[in-house]
Order: C-alpha cells, then sequence, then structure tokens
C-alpha cells in the first residue's frame, strides 16, 4: 500500500486515533496519543522516548538482573511506537480530514 505525504507537515497535527497500552482480558487499551499536538513536537517527544529505551536496553544487556530497565524500555518503546504511528497517520490522511 503507498501513501502519498501531505505537502506541509509542519501545519499537521497528531490525530488522537492511535491507542496503547493494552490491558486486562480483553487487552483494551488504556491510553491514546492526544489529538491536536503539532508533528514537529509529536516527532521531538518520540525521539527521546526512543533515545531512553535505547539507553535503557543497553544497560539492561550490560548489567546482570536489570530487567527493570527491560520492562521500562518496553513501555518507553510502546510509547514511542504510537506516537509514530499517529504521526504517520495524519501525514498520510486525506486532505478532507483536516
Amino acid at each position: 500500500m503507498k501513501h502519498t505525504l501531505n505537502p506541509s507537515p509542519s501545519s499537521l497535527h497528531t490525530l488522537g486515533e492511535i491507542t496503547f497500552a493494552n490491558c486486562g482480558e480483553g487487552k483494551r487499551p488504556l491510553l491514546r496519543v492526544n489529538a491536536d499536538v503539532p508533528l514537529t513536537d509529536a516527532l521531538e517527544h518520540a525521539s527521546l522516548l526512543l533515545h531512553l529505551a535505547k539507553q535503557l536496553t543497553l544497560d539492561a544487556a550490560m548489567e546482570p538482573q536489570a530487567d527493570r530497565y527491560a520492562w521500562a524500555a518496553h513501555y518507553l518503546g510502546e510509547m514511542g511506537k504510537a506516537v509514530m504511528d499517529d504521526v504517520h497517520t495524519a501525514m498520510t490522511a486525506g486532505a478532507d480530514r483536516h
């Protein structure tokens, strides 16, 4: 599937469609990316989340019994992915949505 990106992403905002942190028996999403965040701000925050996840996975790999780092990295990675998915959705959405 090929997507066409909106030509002016600096004027776009998150849509708030992407959920994450599935929990409970039904695996219902607990959290959602907020709508109306400028994409440049969302991308910067996603970059910070993913950087921290990267640092924690390195710590987890190097230190014995560092499972707490692995879980923190897992959740940070999930948050970063959700932000990136919402940014992608906003950038590829039709012009009629904005």
